[in-house]
Parts: structure tokens; C-alpha cells; sequence
């Protein structure tokens, strides 16, 4: 029983995050955070990051906290996210990023337990 159970997590463990092959409606890749789904759209050395539920509404993030922790020229980044204009959290990186930046995104409702979405 025991062996069957480190078999099933390490399968659950080693299963890529829920991600959506298609990309979002602003260009990033989107990917599942508890009860929201997390775009993440990285130009130059900006992130914005947007959500919506899981109908794909847009989710107003007045009050919502962020932390992208991304992979930039191989070592981590963390950037602070903000609530801006536009209905997005934004945040600016010291580096350029890639345009498809591997790391987590870390969102904080105003009311609510953090969520992290994995790219």
C-alpha cells in the first residue's frame, strides 16, 4: 500500500501544471491558480499578469497582491506585482525577459488564501 502511494504521488508530482495549449487573449500563456486562471505576459523587462475565472470573465484585481518568481539569464527574479490599469498586476523586472519565462506567480486576493499558477 505504501509503495502504491509513492508511486501515485510521485506521479501527481512529476504531471506538468494545468496549463492551456491555447494562448490567452492578451498573448501570454495561461495557465490554472485555484479558482482563477493566470495569463502571463513578460515584453521586455514588464510582466503583466491577468486573471479570470473559470468561465474566462475577467476578474477585477483591485486589492489583489502578486509575486512572480521567474528564471531570468538562469537565476531567479522576483518581482512584485501590482494592481494597475487595464485590470492587470503588473510588475517590472531589473533584466530582460524571455518571452516565455519559466517560474510560478503567486496571487493574493483581498479576502482570501495565495494561489500560485506554474509556468
Amino acid at each position: 500500500m505504501l509503495k502504491l502511494l509513492a508511486v501515485l504521488s510521485a506521479l501527481i508530482m512529476s504531471a506538468p501544471a494545468a496549463a492551456h495549449d491555447a494562448p490567452g487573449s492578451h498573448g501570454g500563456r495561461v495557465a490554472d491558480a485555484g479558482a482563477y486562471h493566470v495569463e502571463l505576459v513578460a515584453k521586455n523587462d514588464v510582466v503583466d499578469v491577468y486573471l479570470t475565472d473559470h468561465n474566462d470573465k475577467p476578474i477585477p484585481v483591485t486589492g489583489f497582491k502578486g509575486l512572480a518568481i521567474l528564471s531570468v539569464g538562469g537565476k531567479s527574479q522576483r518581482i512584485v506585482l501590482e494592481p494597475t490599469e487595464g485590470g492587470k498586476l503588473t510588475g517590472k523586472a531589473t533584466a530582460t525577459l524571455p518571452a516565455a519565462p519559466k517560474g510560478v506567480v503567486q496571487i493574493t486576493p483581498p479576502k482570501g488564501q495565495s494561489v500560485s499558477a506554474k509556468f
